[in-house]
């Protein structure tokens, strides 16, 4: 199953195949069915490239619905959507909440059903999706899909059976689209709901039809060039900025989609403004106007997804989009939009059309507004887009089960090429050849199951020791607080939880070293952003993937010195830079990995050499792993650590300890 936090992964079977042992070269010569599995492999793997790329993007307001069941008794909990009328329903998506907010397996409900009326009291049913007594089984982060191919005017979700979180059966979704004639309907739908756990503006009914959701912006798989977008700086007056949009006459207007622009480079990875208004003016119909406002529930929270406003079939000849509160980029303020949208009958009517962006009474004509580009690359319909995130974790299911395969298939007719070739060309030179390759594979079976051993114990024994003292240590301290005993104790008592519970933390992570499994750089990139979402709690930060070899075997040694370096400047972070923004990067640089981490805060303390004083054992994992270190860190203006790593280093074994 695919990491609900992975990048865009790229296998590169060639590269892998052309650095095979001539064994192996032998074994696909002899092995019809591994060059199948391979082909099959490669397939897959030019399929994905063209598909949407699966990332959750991190969202902190306005994150999705919660309901459950008020009491034991109580009626299943419902989510009813009134269309306005009876039209055809093609189908529904269900899309779950971001995976970062719960420690888990999530809140997508278990057991559910999914019906379609056209009466309000649900008297002409029709279910199109009952669970029965069989859990709900759907991957990761991805969106559910259900066909509908039903009139109605009315969709209702209810909740037989939802997660033990302190309450009766707790469920959440992030959004739900439902499509008619291959057009989403659910922006304008009204939204009943029954048994909520509203907490605004982080939870609320109102979240389930924005168009907003952890998947990020509606992107087809290919990247575009050039500039896609329109960003302005402005002063810190925040004086405000518009977009216009003249059609040639008026037009019933559905929605209005508006997209972030895409900040590459910075701290943070998409720009918009903090609050924003839509305008619909009809010159036809006695200069109507329709004004619709959003302000960002969090102020200067990231919006990596697009912003949605629906309208109830409202004419109008002319749409202006004002950016009232900009946005703020290190001391930069911004007003920015990578894309427009207008929809009416099924069509963006704004597609190609000119845009006029006016500020401080200055116009300038804008074409990249209504192109079908974003900043990073082409628009997709959003079903079209929705489809292809399906198509990508069937990929990656069928990948898995055939990585399997093919590490057994390889592995036997390896054995079985080693044998017949000692005995074809005589005990002189192949039978050695033989001995050393299945030593070789033995020997790797051998460390595996000593490691395992190992990370067991550590988990099992260690664990459970650090975890009964931290346990000791809180109930001391409860009886020592309900027998009023000295305040030095009970400091003395806290220390030891703490001591305890970052040794519990810090064993996790020599378990995680020692994982065999786990040791490709995408695994490193998910377990960064785990210990990331740990350690800066309290903290905005954004954690951005754009190497193409997130599945390039790391070495042992470089796994660990790459993880603890990584580990030590989040630590440094922590001590002394007072920030409360952290961006961190990789990419691709020639044959180097770059590894970047970048801070707002105070910079790091000076020696009496002008050195950073905390950077040294930031210089001792660099040279271990012979990579180049820069620090850029100056009092008030944050801190930026760059490692720069040749490839060849992380994936050769190295002789250092």
């Amino acid at each position: 199953m695919m990491s609900p936090f992975a990048c865009a992964q790229n296998i590169n079977w060639g590269d892998d195949l052309s650095r095979s042992n001539p064994i192996s070269k032998l074994a696909r010569v002899v092995n019809p069915k591994l060059v199948e599995v391979e082909n099959r492999m490669l397939r897959l793997d030019r399929e994905s490239a063209k598909l949407a790329r699966y990332q959750q993007f991190s969202l902190r307001c306005s994150l999705g619905y919660l309901g459950h069941r008020m009491t034991s008794n109580s009626p299943d909990p419902s989510i009813v959507m009134d269309f306005g009328k009876v039209m055809p329903l093609d189908t529904i998506y269900l899309i779950p909440c971001q995976r970062e907010l719960v420690a888990d397996s999530g809140i997508f409900p278990l057991l559910f059903t999914i019906e379609l009326s056209k009466e309000k009291d649900f008297s002409d049913a029709v279910s199109i999706y009952r669970s029965n007594q069989n859990i709900f089984r759907h991957m990761d982060g991805m969106p559910a899909r259900f066909e509908a191919n039903t009139d109605a005017r009315y969709l209702r979700l209810s909740v037989q059976r939802g997660h033990d979180k302190g309450t009766y059966d707790v469920y959440g979704l992030s959004e739900i689209f439902v499509f008619s004639k291959g057009q989403p309907v659910s922006f304008n739908a009204r939204v009943i709901t029954s048994g909520d756990l509203e907490i605004s503006p982080v939870w609320n009914p109102a979240t389930l039809n924005d168009g907003r959701c952890p998947l990020g912006i509606w992107h087809h798989g290919k990247a575009v060039h050039g500039d896609g977008g329109d960003a302005l700086v402005v002063d810190k007056s925040g004086t405000a900025s518009t977009w216009t949009i003249k059609l040639v006459q008026p037009v019933a207007i559905d929605h209005i989609v508006l997209f972030p622009y895409q900040m590459y480079g910075s701290s943070y990875s998409s720009v918009f403004p903090n609050s924003i208004s839509v305008q619909l003016d009809s010159t036809g119909d006695n200069h109507s106007l329709l004004l619709k406002e959003w302000s960002n529930p969090l102020y200067g929270s990231n919006q990596c997804t697009p912003l949605v406003f629906a309208f109830d079939q409202n004419r109008a000849d002319t749409i202006t989009i004002t950016a009232r509160t900009p946005w703020l980029l290190s001391e930069r303020t911004m007003h920015a939009l990578s894309e427009i949208q207008v929809w009416s009958a099924g069509k963006n009517i704004a597609q190609g059309l000119p845009v006029k962006r006016t500020h401080q009474q200055k116009s300038v004509p804008i074409t990249v507004l209504t192109d079908g580009d974003s900043s990073e690359s082409r628009i997709a319909n959003i079903e079209d887009w929705l489809d292809e995130l399906i198509q990508r974790s069937q990929i990656n299911m069928e990948m898995h089960s055939l990585r399997a395969i093919h590490r057994r298939l390889s592995t036997r007719s390896e054995l079985n090429v080693s044998w017949a070739s000692a005995v074809a060309l005589g005990l002189t030179f192949l039978i050695p050849v033989y001995i050393f390759e299945r030593r070789r594979i033995k020997s790797r079976e051998h460390l595996d199951i000593i490691r395992k051993r190992i990370a067991a114990d550590l988990h099992d024994d260690i664990g459970s020791n650090l975890g009964s003292i931290s346990m000791i240590a809180r109930t001391a301290r409860k009886d020592l607080a309900r027998l009023n005993g000295p305040t030095e104790v009970d400091q003395d008592l806290g220390e030891v939880e703490l001591i305890a519970r970052e040794s519990s933390l810090a064993m996790r992570d020599i378990v995680w070293l020692l994982e065999r499994k786990q040791d490709s750089i995408g695994d490193l990139v998910h377990r960064m952003r785990e210990t990331a979402g740990r350690l800066l709690r309290g903290t905005e930060f954004s954690l951005d993937c754009a190497t193409t070899k997130t599945t390039a075997k790391l070495s042992l040694d470089a796994k660990r010195h790459l993880f603890l370096f990584y580990k030590e400047a989040i630590h440094n972070i922590i001590k002394h830079s007072q920030a409360d923004q952290v961006s961190i990067r990789l990419w691709d640089e020639a044959d180097k990995l770059v590894l970047e981490i970048m801070d707002n805060g105070v910079g790091l303390p000076i020696n009496d050499d002008q050195m950073p004083i905390c950077a040294k054992k930031l210089e001792e994992r660099a040279e271990v792993m012979n990579g180049d270190l820069q620090i850029d860190s100056a009092s008030g203006k944050g801190t930026t650590i760059r490692l720069l790593v040749k490839r060849s280093a992380l994936t050769n074994p190295s002789t250092s300890s």
